[in-house]
């Protein structure tokens, strides 16, 4: 597997197929055939452009390492990021096919998050100095982070969530000139280590966080379920709406999937045992969503025509009434109902500005649907407490 096959691979697993970009080549219309990036991973405002570097032929020598290594990576790489950014500045629109063989447009205008990553596969005996090298700043690139194959795999491995990515490069790009100031040598998970402790500044130390972090896939790995997204969205007259779900699950933490997972799978289970349950919800301010999550009341009927009207209706009911009354401008809502051993999942996605709705208002103050909810403050990542 070459690094880019492998390096496409990673960003399937972490960005999904709908945001991960290996077919990067276009045609402006004054020239020849380009490749705008290596790999790109795009949605929403959000864009990664990634140049690859592997040594093909190492040797024994430091010296010549070295010199691939400042050859290959800081001047190559680096200018064929320039190079990236400056065909999305000379060209209104690129058009780039996902994972998935759909085709988009990306606009330079659109993008407000740009985070420029050169990722190097090295010989063995790559000098320390070279290993230690983590960013390069262009005059007109600025900040480029530069990461080695290993770490970047554990960076996706460890964070696995979009948002926490994006974070922890956010992360890494404030500390990283300070700790090549420094002069203290420090490895990728000493960066890590810091990053999920919240610490200022990373040390040599950091990295010991990461043996007592919790890797609680089972309670808030969303994987499964958004990766078949695109079989269970109710389809609309645009078949690509159910890019826009995912898009706002790439905006939250692993602290939000988690509590979306914990209430998915207690509608799962009351839809699994026949229960009635009142639908769930919680609002993240920061990207002004509400989820709303609910099982089917078991009483009403769930298939054929009758039972699809009843679900599409009573999962666009809900997902509105608790957008309304957390005054959020956008809802995502997913229904859960079931059909003899089987179960459906029915997902919308609602963005309209709030606005007052007296009639509304009305109906949900002699019969609101939801529980009581409290405003709090929820940590993304968990930590056992080292032995005594």
């Amino acid at each position: 597997m070459t690094l880019e096959e492998y390096i496409a691979h990673l960003n399937r697993l972490a960005f999904w197929r709908e945001f991960t970009f290996a077919q990067n080549k276009f045609s402006p219309p004054s020239g020849s055939e380009l490749e705008l990036a290596d790999n790109l991973v795009w949605f929403g405002t959000r864009a990664y452009i990634l140049q690859l570097k592997q040594r093909e032929e190492p040797t024994d020598d430091p010296a010549t390492e070295r010199s691939w290594f400042q050859k290959k990576v800081i001047k190559k790489a680096t200018s064929q990021i320039r190079d990236s950014l400056r065909f999305l500045d000379e060209n209104a629109q690129i058009g780039i096919t996902n994972e998935h063989g759909h085709r988009f447009d990306i606009r330079r205008d659109a993008l407000t998050h740009i985070t420029k990553i050169i990722v190097y596969l090295p010989g063995p005996v790559l000098p320390e100095d070279c290993w230690q090298t983590r960013y390069h700043v262009s005059q007109t690139a600025g900040f480029i982070h530069i990461v080695a194959a290993n770490d970047y795999l554990g960076i996706l491995e460890k964070l696995r969530v979009p948002e926490d990515i994006a974070r922890y490069f956010a992360y890494r790009e404030d500390v990283a000139p300070s700790l090549k100031a420094s002069g203290i040598e420090l490895g990728e998970a000493d960066i890590m280590g810091a990053f999920l402790s919240e610490e200022e500044v990373p040390t040599p130390q950091s990295h010991e966080k990461l043996r007592y972090l919790l890797q609680d896939l089972d309670a808030f790995d969303l994987s499964s379920l958004l990766g078949n997204l695109h079989e269970h969205i109710n389809r609309a007259d645009r078949p690509y709406d159910y890019y826009r779900i995912l898009q706002e699950f790439a905006q939250v933490p692993r602290s939000v999937w988690r509590e979306v997972k914990l209430r998915f799978m207690k509608s799962l289970d009351a839809a699994r045992d026949g229960q009635f349950t009142l639908p769930f919800r919680l609002t993240y301010p920061e990207t002004n969503c509400t989820f709303m999550i609910a099982p089917l009341d078991p009483h009403l009927p769930a298939i054929g025509p009758e039972g699809e009207k009843i679900r599409v209706t009573g999962l666009q009911n809900f997902t509105s009434a608790a957008m309304y009354l957390a005054k959020s401008a956008k809802g995502i809502g997913i229904l859960i109902s079931r059909d003899g051993e089987y179960f459906q999942i029915d997902w919308c996605l609602i963005d309209m500005p709030w606005q007052p709705d007296s009639g509304l208002e009305e109906r949900l103050s002699e019969n609101n649907p939801f529980r009581a909810v409290t405003e709090k403050s929820i940590d993304s990542f968990l930590f056992q407490l080292p032995p005594a």
